[in-house]
């Protein structure tokens, strides 16, 4: 094998013991977040020499030294999938890659203690939370030593939550050339949805800002003979429907409906997605709906899965809110 070929010894935690005149015991205690005993110059010492060797503890190491797995855990509602939330998951996994931690992506289920109980079963070192988990349920995973990312103040206020704000956000777009009477449609499915709620309380909380009827629910399935049953259910006056819809899913449905129904759109029926998914593009007429912009919230994530790597604890952060934007388009 030539100089060239031979490849870089991995440094280990006796060369980082070495560079920090520290024994090896110190080092295993630093790096795996029990070096609270130790003086702060000595953690300082530890961290900045395994930072200059770009020094990773062994996957199995770590879980012999702290009883946790090399798992990161990404816990993601148990709904439609949006391309939102794929990204965020690919970005996620990256990240994690790079920390030398594998992922799990575990869907939530309708029975909040069987899917901690699933989670608590791979011992993860940490479980990046989707939106999904309670106070409780968190409490009892940091209890067991994983870290829940991100670390953030949940918004007390609902004004602040996304999904209110996507709400408030359609229902804006929708009453954009006056006053029409309103509707939420969700999509018709078993599974759990933890989105939907907050984005109808939005648009709830729209209509009355601007001293309209609360808005209608209706549940869409994604099939045009049972959609458009149940946009017939609401569309009773002759007044024009506003729409605010799920997600582009949804919201293709409902104008695929209300051309079955012979309405005009947006004339008639004015619709709004969210997500601004490929396909709602695509389609005539192109869709009108609202993207959210997660890059501050995958920011949050990398830096905590950074300060991870670092055994390090890093604060609660107050929530901050993903950008939300209308794509304007021909529904509405």
């Amino acid at each position: 094998m030539t100089a060239e070929t031979k490849p870089t010894k991995r440094p280990t935690s006796f060369d980082v013991a070495k560079r920090a005149g520290v024994s090896r015991a110190t080092v295993s205690h630093v790096l795996n977040g029990q070096g609270s005993r130790f003086p702060e110059e000595t953690r300082a010492k530890v961290l900045k020499a395994a930072e200059e060797l770009n020094y990773q503890p062994s996957p199995a190491g770590r879980a012999l030294v702290t009883g946790r797995s090399d798992i990161l855990v990404i816990l993601v509602p148990n709904t439609t999938f949006g391309s939102n939330l794929q990204d965020l998951v690919d970005n996620v996994t990256r990240h994690a890659s790079a920390h030398g931690l594998s992922v799990v992506v575990r869907f939530a289920g309708s029975n909040p203690g069987e899917t901690l109980a699933a989670i608590l079963h791979f011992r993860p070192v940490a479980v990046v939370d989707m939106g999904i988990l309670g106070a409780d349920e968190r409490e009892v995973l940091q209890n067991s030593g994983a870290a829940v990312i991100p670390r953030i103040h949940a918004a007390e206020d609902p004004a602040h939550d996304i999904n209110h704000v996507i709400g408030r956000t359609m229902a804006k777009a929708l009453l954009r050339n006056g006053p029409r009477q309103l509707a939420y449609a969700a999509l018709l499915d078993e599974r759990l949805d933890p989105f939907g709620p907050g984005r109808y309380e939005g648009m709830k909380a729209a209509a009355r800002a601007e001293g309209l009827p609360e808005p209608e629910r209706l549940e869409v399935p994604l099939e045009l003979g049972r959609a458009t049953a149940a946009l017939a259910a609401v569309k009773t006056k002759d007044a024009p429907l506003a729409v605010g819809c799920y997600n582009d899913d949804v919201a293709l449905a409902v104008v695929a409906a209300g051309r079955a129904l012979g309405l005009r759109i947006p004339d008639d029926l004015s619709v709004v997605g969210v997500d601004a998914t490929a396909i709602g593009q695509l389609v005539s007429p192109r869709l009108t709906t609202i993207r959210i912009h997660n890059a501050p919230l995958m920011e949050r994530i990398a830096a905590e899965l950074a300060a991870l790597s670092r055994a390090e604890a890093s604060a609660p952060q107050p929530a901050s809110l993903p950008e939300v934007a209308v794509v304007p388009g021909e529904t509405a």
